[in-house]
């Protein structure tokens, strides 16, 4: 029995799906305009894990993630480049270079993911493409008297909306706190939101009965996801930055529109900060995802330091968590590594697999589906692989036949890789060019030389200019295995 979290109730509730043995999920995706950062890549894992997990519980998950390809900051990047290029945004070529920048930016986002090894949604609908479906959608709610015209704009009243505020628990009062009106406002009440707005000049803009326009970003969610998962699903998700007013808004207009539930669960994934700020460009701790590769390397090393936290915590990034998160890596291979030795040893040797090696797996697959089914708890169930791996090292140390350690320490490796399977940690050492492989062998071999001849104070040298080039050494009855960190 899995429970989560349910964002809507504020208490962990029994997943019970709509559809037996199916999840429908939808979770809101990019708006492309610029290369994604560690912060993207946090919220997309998280549900990578949730999505992972359901499958590994025998869930067939309809996974949806959209795409927002038009929205203000893509029209702002678009500008500002064509005003870079010497061209007037309104007079010349607008409309193309929107479609050229969001184009661009998902291409990046798609291929990042990919690199991170975060599979792509099952469908991945694009605002741009369900346009005809959001006017339509206006138009019911205008009908239904749930919006107004005001010029060419569309907006949503939410004094309309008796069920206003349940999601982020707010009433009126607490969500004016902050909110900025401009002072040529159209709308008849502050916390109103437009469904539709009026074209700017030069601007992406589709007719309507309203004029020409574009949807507004709340009602783009509502229609996508309902358009492909049915006027009510399972669940929604997204950053707790969006409960208020995106998700708040998205339920507002679905609920109004369809008449029932929208979504029965919303799950919301914490934010991340860098060394205990927020992340921002002009701070100068702005992370993308390809600066962390170019700087580290493993996508793996990065999973495992957001796994250290449960999804609905807030992640504060920094190197000491990612050198930990490597040194947990290591320990993990180095284990890998030496069942691989074991079962090569011993292949085609008789093996007989002892009732009390069934129950200790059994034993530690039972505590990592009791930690995930617990909202989805990482920490914990990340624990249980560090714990399959100093039992499997401590049945290595014990006096009995290989064949035996074979046996129980190949099936704890099974069991961390199905465990690693869900967490999408691929568990594969950093690659390297033949070159620089051939100069850590030839290191590996003067100091193999070295120690044979005594020589203890030289290849300790050797050693430590080894582990300066981030190679981890264990010393074996067959000899030094090697190893990049």
């Amino acid at each position: 029995m899995i429970t989560l979290y349910n964002t809507l109730t504020r208490k962990k509730e029994e997943f019970k799906p709509i559809e037996k043995g199916k999840v429908k999920l939808y979770v809101c995706g990019p708006t492309v305009y610029d290369v994604p950062h560690i912060g993207h890549a946090r919220s997309a894992y998280v549900f990578e894990v949730i999505r992972s997990y359901f499958e590994y519980k025998g869930y067939d998950v309809l996974f949806v993630r959209n795409v927002t390809d038009v929205d203000d900051k893509i029209i702002n990047k678009a500008g500002g480049e064509l005003v870079e290029s010497g061209e007037d945004p309104i007079e010349g070529r607008l409309k193309e270079k929107v479609v050229e920048v969001a184009g661009r930016y998902l291409d990046v986002y798609h291929k990042e993911m990919a690199t991170l090894g975060i599979r792509p949604p099952v469908v991945e609908p694009k605002a741009t493409e369900s346009i005809d479906e959001m006017i339509r959608f206006t138009e019911v709610l205008v009908e239904k008297g749930y919006a107004y015209a005001a010029g060419g704009d569309v907006y949503f009243s939410v004094e309309k909306f008796a069920g206003y505020g349940k999601l982020s628990g707010q009433d009126k009062d607490q969500m004016l706190h902050g909110v900025r009106i401009d002072a040529d406002e159209k709308k008849r009440h502050q916390l109103d939101f437009a469904l539709w707005k009026e074209a700017k000049p030069g601007e992406p803009s589709w007719g309507s009965p309203w004029g020409q326009g574009r949807p507004g970003w709340h009602i783009e969610c509502s229609v996508m996801s309902t358009n492909i998962l049915g006027p009510q699903f399972d669940i929604h998700g997204g950053g707790l930055d969006l409960i208020f007013p995106h998700h708040e808004n998205e339920i507002a207009q679905a609920e109004a529109a369809t008449g029932k539930g929208f979504a029965n669960y919303w799950i919301h994934n914490g934010l991340l900060s860098v060394n205990g700020e927020k992340m921002s460009k002009s701070l100068g701790n702005y992370i993308t995802i390809s600066a962390f590769l170019e700087k580290h390397k493993d996508p793996d090393l990065l999973k495992i330091s957001f796994l250290n936290s449960h999804y609905r915590s807030p992640v504060d990034y920094n190197d000491e968590k990612i050198g930990e998160a490597a040194s947990s890596k290591q320990r993990i291979m180095i284990f890998l590594e030496k069942v691989d030795r074991l079962l090569s040893k011993t292949e085609g040797r008789e093996q007989k697999t002892e009732t009390k090696d069934v129950k200790m797996i059994s034993g530690l697959e039972q505590r990592f589906e009791e930690a995930m089914d617990d909202d989805f708890n990482t920490p914990v169930a990340l624990s249980v692989v560090f714990d399959a791996v100093r039992l499997g090292n401590e049945r290595l140390q014990e006096e009995e036949t290989d064949e035996a350690k074979a046996c129980v320490t190949g099936a704890l490796k099974d069991c961390i890789l199905r465990f690693a399977g869900v967490f999408g940690i691929s568990l594969k050492a950093v690659s390297m060019g033949e070159e620089e492989a051939a100069g850590i062998e030839r290191l590996i071999t003067e100091r193999e030389c070295a120690r044979k001849e005594k020589k203890y104070g030289e290849a300790d040298k050797i050693r430590q200019k080894l582990n300066e080039m981030g190679i981890v050494i264990e010393d074996t009855p067959e000899g030094a295995v090697w190893r990049k960190d």
